[in-house]
């Protein structure tokens, strides 16, 4: 009676193990087919989107000029190298996310650059934010070898790198951007990855969004430095704000996080935002707009700097506004 029994459960034993062992060679074939990663730019932004890319699964190939700031990075798991050439080289797809236009022309066309270590038909995605112009060049010199080459730049800062939740806006051809949707969705939330258009869209896209969050942050100070000088407590102003027609984003997160807290940790350099404004006051003269507010915004941004605050987040333009009217937006709870 019980022999039946015993050989059945026995039989589903070896069953469950061939099972077990077919989905580990699965999971190994699927890590195996992972598309191979390069990474060039592990600063403030860099260094969270790079660790995210390992915590998804890929295999990832680094570049720092220090390399003792990114051992981090290797110990999760990261191939540390010795060249942007060499990132390449080991890469279907290379990264890099570097501060402005001259960094990207030497990460990618310079000596020793990513470019001279791609190979046909690979991908190289300049995160970048840059002058649309420079990356239709990187566009052309990286076709002429047979390269594909995105720009996608991103918006969330140091915490959405941290966190996987960047908005990321994609310029290039259509095929390849779905060729890197996985690479992106490790980066960004699905809901905010876009395909803008032609090479070169995604960084327009990011610098009208950067110019717009420069003028609303200084605007943002003078204002509440005006009501706080006349007798109402900043944080009253900005509920009542929130909750009305002068609601805006930055009012909402990065003042709290920042200003009122007096905190000013960097997730996005003064001096970088400085640069940005300056990006859009290029482009509006390239294209023959007005950009009266991004003068004025710029102007304050300097100001900024000159006072010493251009490696602390970019809210530190009220700084200048606080000191000339002679109060802090400080939280008082």
């Amino acid at each position: 009676m019980f022999l039946p029994f015993r050989r059945n459960r026995k039989f589903r034993v070896i069953s469950i193990s061939l099972t077990n062992r077919k989905n580990n060679e699965s999971r190994r074939s699927i890590e195996m087919t992972k598309t191979q990663v390069g990474f060039i730019g592990l600063g403030i932004m860099g260094r969270g989107m790079a660790l995210n890319l390992l915590k998804a699964g890929f295999p990832l190939t680094i570049y720092a000029r220090n390399p003792q700031k990114v051992q981090d990075i290797v110990a999760a798991g990261a191939l540390l190298v010795n060249s942007s050439r060499e990132v390449a080289e080991k890469s279907e797809i290379t990264i890099t996310i570097v501060p402005d236009s001259p960094e990207v022309l030497e990460v990618i066309l310079g000596q020793n650059g990513a470019l001279e270590g791609a190979q046909p038909g690979s991908i190289i995605i300049d995160m970048s934010t840059i002058n649309p112009a420079t990356s239709r060049n990187v566009a052309e010199h990286c076709n002429a070898k047979g390269v594909h080459f995105m720009d996608a730049p991103v918006s969330g800062g140091s915490i959405g790198a941290q966190t996987g939740t960047l908005a990321i806006m994609a310029g290039g051809d259509a095929s390849v951007f779905q060729r890197a949707l996985p690479i992106f969705q490790a980066m960004g939330r699905a809901e905010a990855i876009y395909h803008v258009g032609v090479v070169g869209s995604g960084e327009v896209v990011k610098i009208v969004n950067n110019v717009m969050g420069a003028i609303i942050t200084a605007a943002c100070g003078e204002a509440l430095a005006m009501g706080v000088k006349a007798g109402v407590e900043v944080e009253k102003i900005a509920e009542i704000v929130t909750n009305s027609s002068g609601s805006n984003w930055q009012l909402a997160n990065a003042f709290p996080r920042n200003v009122f807290s007096g905190a000013f940790k960097p997730g996005f350099f003064t001096e970088l935002m400085y640069k940005d404004v300056g990006l859009a006051l290029q482009l509006a003269e390239q294209v023959g707009t007005p950009a009266t507010m991004a003068q004025l915004a710029r102007g304050m941004f300097e100001s900024a700097i000159a006072a010493g605050y251009g490696r602390d987040d970019y809210t530190s333009v009220v700084r200048p506004v606080e000191a000339a009217a002679g109060v802090e937006l400080r939280a008082k709870s």
